[in-house]
């Protein structure tokens, strides 16, 4: 849309890598990231302010302790689709961090995503179609995995993302269903499905989520969801506002550690649908699917993720076990 349409518009909603695994050209204004290395993509987007929102910030904690472990490594075989999406590559980036852990980056183009992700040699790339179920089988992405963190999404408005059948229903839904029908053919022991969805997927029929849907992308988002939940596998699905923070175009994976949320590192989380945020950093949402895999408390639980100034749980698996912990009792 025209920058005057923008203007007037609700925010658009989780832009992430595409069904066919390539990178995700995000719309978001991200205005606060602050990268040595690295060289964000910055695009005007919708602009529309939401101001009823709840929060839950890292240090307000439940009446009783939590206790969670002291570190968040994750052991073991990671598929990562949408993996050079704006979120999907931060998400390679902090799994490439834990000590024994294998990141396996479902991908359209392995040429492609070897300038945009680098190389590592715990890393692996596996080229598919997720809108082909065929292709997906036959191309061994989820055999041998211990879980699947889901960074799929493409734009909310008709645009060049939409060529060749990568539209929100494909992309959505289609991808998201093969991708679990793949994984529970040939993946018995998964630990966990992290699926990065969006807020206002049950609240189509209020604003501004009404125009956002106009085209089904939180349609379609909320029927991927419910093939995730519907699956049998153990689920954690995250549901972030506007995004903010990159993407990037230019980094290898150690710059891009280096990233940082500017001063909006706070993290708000709700439950059910209900939480409003004005925007979420994709740091955020990337370590929130990172830390998901080892918190037993987000276990077949969906999260609405904002972010705002203030002090955050950064990689503290106790202070996100907090934030979830406290968001789920405060909706009971």
């Amino acid at each position: 849309p025209s920058n005057a349409t923008e203007r007037s518009m609700p925010p658009a909603p989780m832009l992430h890598g595409s069904a066919r695994g390539g990178m995700s050209h995000h719309t978001h204004t991200h205005d606060w990231v602050t990268c040595k290395g690295l060289t964000p993509k910055v695009s005007r987007s919708c602009a529309f302010r939401i101001r009823r929102v709840s929060r839950h910030s890292s240090r307000s904690s439940p009446s009783a302790a939590v206790a969670a472990s002291s570190s968040s490594s994750y052991s073991g075989t990671v598929l990562v689709a949408g993996a050079t999406g704006g979120v999907g590559q931060i998400v390679c980036a902090r799994l490439l961090q834990q000590k024994n852990c294998k990141v396996k980056a479902l991908v359209r183009d392995a040429s492609r995503a070897s300038e945009i992700l680098g190389t590592d040699p715990s890393m692996e790339f596996v080229v598919a179609d997720l809108r082909d179920a065929n292709s997906l089988l036959e191309s061994g992405a989820t055999e041998g995995i211990n879980a699947v963190i889901s960074c799929l999404g493409t734009t909310a408005f008709p645009s060049a993302r939409w060529k060749d059948d990568n539209g929100p229903e494909n992309t959505d839904f289609v991808a998201v269903r093969n991708l679990v029908n793949a994984t529970k053919k040939t993946a018995p022991d998964l630990s966990r499905f992290v699926l990065v969805s969006s807020v206002g997927v049950e609240r189509t029929n209020q604003m501004p989520f009404i125009i956002l849907n106009a085209f089904g992308v939180l349609k379609y988002k909320k029927m991927g969801e419910d093939e995730v939940k519907n699956s049998g596998l153990p689920y954690t699905i995250l549901r972030p506002g506007r995004l903010t923070d990159g993407p990037y175009t230019s980094y290898d994976l150690n710059t891009l550690l280096k990233a940082t949320s500017g001063t909006r590192r706070a993290v708000q989380v709700g439950v059910g649908d209900t939480l409003l945020p004005e925007a979420t950093s994709r740091i955020i949402v990337a370590e929130a699917a990172v830390q998901c895999l080892t918190l037993p408390c987000t276990l077949g639980g969906a999260y609405e993720l904002g972010s705002t100034e203030g002090e955050g749980p950064r990689e503290d698996p106790k202070e996100w076990t907090v934030l979830f912990e406290s968001a789920s009792a405060s909706s009971s």
